[in-house]
């Protein structure tokens, strides 16, 4: 465990360097969105497992280790003469502010400082996770609902200095009191645009899931500085969005409410507009990625073919162990019961050569070869005859059917014949005949049924008339219901409807109410009325006013006056 979180610690300050130099370079080739993906690489690492290999994988040297025995030399006479204390084995005593090194030798420094680590790391999240609550609550106290947006609360709260985002279950956007009073609707609209993309882009979820990889790194400067980097690229990437096929003016505006929130407050857990940067540079920076141009597909495909591959070396990187194999081996090792060793037995003293062939010369004559054992025949293949010869075994005769008994079933009797395929391909072709014949004429019969919708307008496109006609039984056609469309008659005249034997008639007027026609008139004549009495301008002007306004009020008369004869 103390191992892993060793390399773990090193690789994911070693990937969060590396991305702390190709930041900028990813950001202007393939756009703010890519810059900000690579964050993904040392969340990865932080979670991956150890990796356990074979322990006969890979060679590792073994180095042999000689016991050394500690030897005791007598001290010559002539030394101990000159230095009394070398003849003793006693050691002086040491002072009293002295320190014994044998006990400082003694303390774990290494796991006391990894205890110190982790407990700091502990620290960290709390301190960090309890910032938020309390800033959740400081902004919601006297906030009050101002509008939402799906799932999502937009907020004014006295206690915002900008607008920001903040909650992952329960979202909110808040924004300072009177912002959407005081502020211009385009500018009020793209600070709301920004806080609800960061909703919409999971960001908020992003930084808590990240909040475990700094706080590995509480008192690394390298892991503050990635802090501020992520959220810079995170800000960045959020502009991307909402910017995205906008042309270069709204661009420019955008960026100018970007930089007006500029000292805004830092927070931790919460995605103000302005970002959590210290500084004017970042936003120098999102002002240079807003001007940039769109990125062009091709660079999309090779930012992510890019992106995978980075995803797909994180592995590399983990930790390599053999301890699950070795303790495997020992347990099978253990598993083993031993064997008792067998007693060694002297073997008998070989006899002399003379003794043994009866020779007196010594000489020793080869051994007369051993008769080779005859091979014993296959029962299945040959039988031994009397004479002692062997010849070929008869072949086994086959087995006599049983008869049946009384009580048995006698075999099923043999299956018809199929019938040809070809009277089964006509009897389906009849059945497919019948069931389309069927379903043209219940077709036939449902459509006969629906009614027909008719429609007629006049020459002047003015009244327009609209007829549902039926089929009788007989054929005939049969009107049912007839619906006028008059948009010569003022609107606020009270449709007429009529029913008769055949059927019912319905006139809808459609034109100018008569009310506004009067509202008109009276507006005209009272602007009439102060253009007349307005003595700053001049007469011609004056003159040419007023005679625009007569030539209104005389078509609205005369309009009036059409409608009501009709």
């Amino acid at each position: 465990m103390i191992e892993w979180l060793t390399d773990t610690l090193v690789m994911t300050g070693a990937l969060m360097a590396l991305i702390l130099l190709v930041r900028r370079p990813v950001s202007r080739w393939f756009g703010p969105a890519a810059a900000y993906a690579l964050w993904a690489l040392p969340v990865l690492r932080l979670v991956l497992p150890p990796l356990a290999l074979p322990r006969g994988l890979f060679a590792r040297p073994e180095i042999a280790a000689e016991p050394v025995a500690a030897t005791h030399q007598a001290i010559p006479a002539a030394v101990q003469a000159i230095h009394p204390l070398a003849a003793t084995d006693n050691v002086p005593a040491m002072s009293a502010g002295e320190i014994d090194p044998g006990i400082l030798s003694q303390i774990p420094w290494f796991q006391l400082a990894v205890a110190i680590w982790l407990i700091g790391a502990a620290v960290f999240l709390v301190q960090r996770f309890r910032n938020y609550r309390l800033m959740r609550a400081e902004l919601l106290t006297d906030a009050h609902q101002v509008a939402h947006a799906g799932d999502i609360r937009i907020v004014e709260t006295p206690m915002a200095a900008s607008p920001l985002a903040f909650g992952v279950r329960n979202k909110v956007v808040a924004l300072p009191q009177g912002f959407l009073a005081t502020v211009d609707s385009e500018s009020s609209d793209f600070a709301i645009a920004h806080e609800l993309e960061h909703h919409a882009g999971n960001d908020l979820l992003a930084l808590i899931v990240l909040q475990p990889l700094f706080a590995l790194h509480w008192f690394n400067p390298l892991g503050w500085a990635a802090w501020r980097a992520l959220r810079a690229d995170q800000e960045a990437a959020c502009d991307a969005r909402v910017m995205a096929g906008r042309d270069r003016a709204t661009r420019a505006r955008y960026g100018r409410v970007i930089a007006s929130f500029a000292a805004g407050p830092r927070l931790t857990l919460a995605a103000p507009i302005a970002g959590a940067l210290a500084g004017e540079k970042p936003i120098i920076q999102r002002l240079k990625a807003l001007a940039t141009a769109e990125i062009s597909p091709g660079r999309r495909v090779m930012a992510r073919s890019l992106f995978a591959f980075a995803v797909i070396s994180v592995p590399c990187t983990a930790t390599v162990t053999y301890a699950a194999m070795e303790e495997r081996d020992g347990a099978e090792a253990s598993d083993v019961p031993q064997v008792p060793e067998v007693p060694s037995v002297p073997a008998p003293a070989a006899p002399s050569a003379s003794l043994q062939y009866g020779s007196e010369d010594g000489e020793v004559p080869p051994p007369a070869p051993a008769p080779e054992a005859p091979q014993a025949p296959e029962v299945s293949e040959a039988v031994a005859v009397s004479d002692g010869s062997w010849m070929p075994a008869p072949p086994v005769p086959p087995v006599p059917p049983v008869p049946l008994s009384r009580g048995s079933v006698p075999p099923a009797p043999p299956i018809p014949p199929a019938p040809p395929r070809s009277l089964e391909r006509d009897r389906q072709a009849a059945d497919r005949q019948a069931a389309r014949a069927d379903y043209r004429a219940a077709m036939a019969n449902a459509l006969r049924n629906v009614p027909k919708v008719e429609q007629s307008t006049t020459a002047d496109g003015k009244i327009q008339t609209i007829r549902i006609v039926h089929k009788g039984e007989d054929g005939r056609r049969e009107i049912r219901q007839t619906i006028s469309i008059d948009s010569t008659c003022p609107a606020d005249r009270q449709q007429s409807a009529s029913r008769n034997r055949g059927g019912s008639s319905t006139h809808i007027c459609t034109g100018v109410p008569l009310q506004a026609m009067n509202a008109s008139l009276r507006g005209i004549s009272t602007a009439r009325a102060s253009i007349a009495s307005n003595r700053s301008l001049s007469s011609r002007v004056r003159s040419e006013i007023l005679a625009e306004l007569d030539g209104e009020m005389a078509d609205v008369r005369a309009e009036m006056a059409d409608q009501s004869d009709r």
